[in-house]
């Protein structure tokens, strides 16, 4: 019926699962260089599909999006002042995971609300996240 694509870095428009058009393929090409390693190979995946099968609709979920509630400190941490005001932030990565991991929590019975939690993803890529509030 539909297919589903991981996509590293969404930019700041995509703060959760969209419908993949042809804007915002332009878009996340222009993302490129902030995910070099991933994002061209995202892009593949819908590319492929489409030639395919090109009336199958097909949504991205973007790794970024669970950052996109970071306290207004939190985007500018490292980052030297003059890229910020180019529209340029900081974002977190492997959301996808981390968000899996908060439902998992909370359907286990921690209220991950209530709690302050760390969550190392470990595998295919290393971060750390600090979770307050879920």
């Amino acid at each position: 019926a539909a297919v589903g694509h991981r996509v590293v870095h969404g930019g700041p428009e995509c703060d959760c699962p969209v419908l993949v058009t042809a804007a915002l393929e332009a878009r996340l090409r222009q993302l490129v260089p902030l995910a070099p390693l991933h994002q061209p190979h995202n892009l593949a995946g819908i590319a492929a599909v489409r030639s395919v099968r090109p009336g199958l609709p097909q949504v991205a979920s973007f790794d970024t999006a669970f950052h996109h509630t970071l306290p207004r400190l939190a985007t500018l941490t490292a980052l030297p002042r003059a890229l910020h005001g180019e529209g340029i932030r900081r974002y977190g990565f492997h959301g996808l995971s981390y968000e899996y991991v908060v439902n998992a929590l909370h359907l286990n019975g921690v209220d991950v609300d209530g709690e302050r939690i760390i969550v190392a993803h470990l595998g295919n890529g290393a971060s750390m996240c600090a979770l307050k509030d879920g």
